[in-house]
Order: structure tokens, then C-alpha cells, then sequence
């Protein structure tokens, strides 16, 4: 059976159940993109800690420690199910002491401050349930002179998904930088880009989303 549009919404928030499953798959497929670019842009250096907010299932973790030598990655996740299935995949870089996965609440990272060179988090803007907190929070964790990448799709296409009604909140550029005003966070880059996405019917739609970058400075 056909997911409704709240079931969609609920699934691209936090996979869960075998639905779950083929959605965690489905996203790292159709997002193969914006993750590409967004770890571009973020730009991980030899012995980089990298923290990324919402892995996922995991299963481009090898892509991002290819990136770079002596990479350390950490992600944060709010799925179980995502949660279970990444450790399963990447036990073999979890165990060689490149990786940890861990779950956590979407409000409080579970670090000690100054713990990271970059973060980076692609397409869970809009699930952020305090917004503010968390950008405090990553701000918190990053070392001075880290980068934050934030990807996320424009708030136009975005409002062209019905599913978008149930529990997701659409972001223009202003608004994230809004919530770094009172931060030492320094947006140093912002492009937005174009690709092929498929809409919940099967066809082809062109897709914008937005890449920011910001650096802390002190």
C-alpha cells in the first residue's frame, strides 16, 4: 500500500519499520548529489574530526573517509532503525576506529566543546524541532576556525511537495543566518544549485537547493 503524504512526511523525519528501511536506501540515492557537494563544499583536510548531523543508514561512509587522510567521522542520528542499520554496514570502519554512530535526541550533542573541525548536515534543516538550541549547540562543538555546511532544498521547491505540510519547516538563506546572529558563526559561502529529483508521481522535477557555509571565529 501507498504511504499517505503524513506517513511520507513522518518517514523522512525518522525511518522506522521496513518502510523505514527502503526509505533510508531511497534517500541516499536521490540525495547522491547534494551529499556530493555539500562535502565538497565543506572541504575535509588530512586528520579532519568531521561531525554530520543525520547519517542516515550509513552507507556512504566510505565515500566521505575516501575524502580526505586520517579522517575521524562522527555522525548523530534520531532513527533507531537508521541507527541500527548503520552500524551493521560500517562495523568494519567502526572497529578500525574511524567512525562512531550515535543516537541522540535532535536537541543536545553529546560532546565535549571544541570536539570538531567540520559539521556538516544535508536535508535536516527542516526537522529541527528548536532550531536556535541546535545551531547553538553545533556552534558549541565546533573548534574556532571549523566550518559548518549546511544543505538543505529552497523553500519554493520545497512548498511544491505536498507531503512538506505535515511537519516540515521551509527555510529561505535569511533564516538560517538569523539563527546565527547572536554566534560566532561567519557565513563565508552560500550558492544554490540545481538537479533532477523524482516527485512522489514517478516524473522528473528540477530541484534547487542551497549550500551555506559558515566558519567560527572565535
Amino acid at each position: 500500500m501507498e504511504p499517505t503524504l503524513e506517513q511520507t512526511a513522518a518517514q523522512l523525519r525518522c525511518p522506522h519499520g521496513e518502510t523505514g528501511r527502503a526509505f533510508g536506501q531511497a534517500m541516499n540515492l536521490r540525495n547522491l548529489s547534494l551529499i556530493v557537494n555539500a562535502f565538497s563544499t565543506l572541504g575535509l583536510n588530512d586528520g579532519d574530526r568531521v561531525l554530520e548531523l543525520g547519517y542516515g543508514n550509513g552507507g556512504l561512509l566510505g565515500y566521505v573517509l575516501s575524502l580526505a587522510a586520517r579522517l575521524h567521522y562522527t555522525g548523530v542520528e534520531t532513527s533507531a532503525l537508521m541507527h541500527e542499520e548503520a552500524l551493521a554496514f560500517n562495523q568494519a570502519f567502526i572497529s578500525a576506529g574511524l567512525a562512531d554512530y550515535r543516537l541522540y535526541d535532535g536537541l543536545k550533542l553529546p560532546f565535549a566543546d571544541l570536539t570538531f573541525d567540520k559539521i556538516i548536515s544535508i536535508n535536516t534543516l527542516y526537522f529541527w524541532e528548536r532550531p536556535a538550541e541546535l545551531m547553538r549547540e553545533i556552534c558549541r562543538v565546533l573548534k574556532t576556525g571549523g566550518r559548518l555546511c549546511l544543505s538543505f532544498c529552497e523553500k519554493n521547491f520545497m512548498q511544491t511537495l505536498p507531503f512538506c505540510a505535515y511537519g516540515f519547516r521551509l527555510y529561505e538563506p535569511h533564516d538560517v543566518v538569523a539563527l546565527t546572529r547572536s554566534l560566532p558563526l561567519r557565513l563565508c559561502f552560500q550558492t544554490a544549485r540545481q538537479d533532477k529529483a523524482v516527485d512522489k508521481s514517478g516524473n522528473l522535477t528540477e530541484r534547487i537547493y542551497i549550500e551555506m557555509l559558515f566558519e567560527k571565529t572565535a
